[in-house]
């Protein structure tokens, strides 16, 4: 990690531009209480992008699953309140998960054959 840390803060602090370009530097992290001091100095302006509510993880979760075949009686909005404390990248791992399994399924068969 400090490795990381350091070239992060090496190429930062190399970075030029001309007078007449403008450099916007954006980085997101779903671990902010884990930035080292010195990263977070170079950045002038920081949001805390809370985590979705209810019904945003309900469309999340609908749109990551919206080109699957999904069960017509999933409900969703159960999906969305047993998943309180996720972030938007904490649910597309399960909707992956969900995905895949047909697939593993047919494996399964395919071996047992």
């Amino acid at each position: 990690m400090r490795k990381i840390k350091n070239e992060f803060m090496t190429h930062w602090d190399g970075l030029l531009s001309r007078p007449d370009q403008k450099i916007l530097g954006l980085a997101a992290t779903n671990r902010p209480f884990d930035l080292d001091e010195a990263i977070i100095r170079r950045f002038e302006r920081r949001i805390m992008v809370g985590l979705p509510s209810v019904q945003n993880r309900e469309l999340i979760m609908r749109r990551l699953l919206s080109k699957e075949k999904v069960d017509e009686g999933i409900d969703y909005k159960e999906l969305a309140t047993m998943t309180e404390g996720y972030s938007g990248s904490d649910l597309k791992n399960p909707c992956t998960t969900a995905a895949y399994r047909p697939v593993r399924e047919l494996i399964q068969k395919e071996l047992v054959i």
